[in-house]
């Protein structure tokens, strides 16, 4: 059982599916979904919910401002605190909802979602429990592993295109804009890791190659930095980690677990950092985090 929704976030109206349990199948729990760098529900965020719907949740994924089936300007724009924004809006929405209790709420990130959803718990005690997939804990170790996965030529070029975006925003230029996978001769990419090459060809229809330049300006990347919430967290959590990623750290991911003593639960799984938006790697992924929000969000 499905059904698209909107919600307004600020002044811009962010759109999703939410996915319902089979009438009386219901646990009266619910659960929020959004991706990460650049991701679009229909780019592997919609089998998930569907599988947390199958397991008598109500999941709502959806798309930031700016991205997907969202409205919002400029397009293909990242911005941390805009996107928080975002996440705040989709949870109010999913608690307002007459079949879920407001106190049984879970959050799902994946990549730099992963690191959003630590934040919003960490702001937000009635937030129960989340899982963070292949999660950008750390932002300072995963700009260096991008660039040295990206190689020296292709992150000077990177860092040119963003100096000529910094010259056009004085000059009230277009936006520049990046691509966020290797494919073709579309330029450097912002995830450097040869493994993004598979991104575009397991995301959905709505999701595109590309974001702003001015997103590395004054998209406020450097907010997005789980790890130094580490000692402060009290929200229980499932860390997932793929033990060939090479897009994030995964160091970076185990001393986070270690530092979250018994708060985390670190799961580790065969394949890159794409493996668990598909088959057979996100059968794994989905059966723990089915069992860990039953464990958190049901009474």
């Amino acid at each position: 059982m499905t059904q698209s929704v909107e919600f307004k976030s600020g002044n811009t109206f962010c759109r999703g599916v939410l996915y319902e349990p089979e009438r009386g199948a219901g646990n009266g729990a619910g659960i929020v979904l959004a991706h990460g760098f650049a991701g679009t529900i229909d780019s592997g965020l919609l089998e998930y919910a569907e599988g947390f719907a199958e397991a008598g949740f109500h999941a709502l994924a959806f798309d930031y401002r700016g991205f997907g089936i969202s409205d919002g300007t400029p397009r293909q724009h990242i911005s941390v605190p805009q996107q928080r924004d975002d996440w705040r809006a989709a949870i109010a929405f999913l608690r307002a909802h007459e079949a879920v209790d407001a106190d049984r709420i879970g959050l799902w990130g994946i990549s730099f979602s992963g690191g959003h959803v630590i934040y919003l718990a960490h702001e937000d005690p009635a937030i129960r429990g989340l899982v963070a997939q292949v999660p950008a804990v750390d932002a300072h170790l995963n700009t260096m592993l991008g660039n040295y996965k990206r190689g020296a030529a292709a992150s000077e070029a990177l860092i040119k295109v963003v100096k000529k975006d910094l010259k056009d925003s004085f000059l009230g230029g277009k936006y520049n804009m990046l691509a966020v996978a290797p494919e073709g001769d579309t330029g450097p990419a912002i995830l450097g890791a040869s493994e993004a090459q598979i991104y575009p060809k397991i995301a959905g229809e709505t999701w595109q190659n590309s974001v702003t330049a001015r997103s590395l300006l004054t998209g406020k990347f450097e907010l997005n930095n789980a790890t130094e919430l580490s000692d402060m967290l009290t929200t229980p959590m499932l860390l997932q980690m793929a033990v060939e990623d090479e897009t994030v750290s995964n160091e970076a991911i185990k001393t986070f677990a270690r530092r979250c003593g018994s708060l985390a639960t670190l799961k580790e799984y065969d394949g890159g950092h794409f493996s668990l938006l598909e088959m057979p790697g996100r059968q794994p992924a989905l059966d723990d985090a089915v069992g860990f929000y039953q464990s958190q969000l049901i009474l």
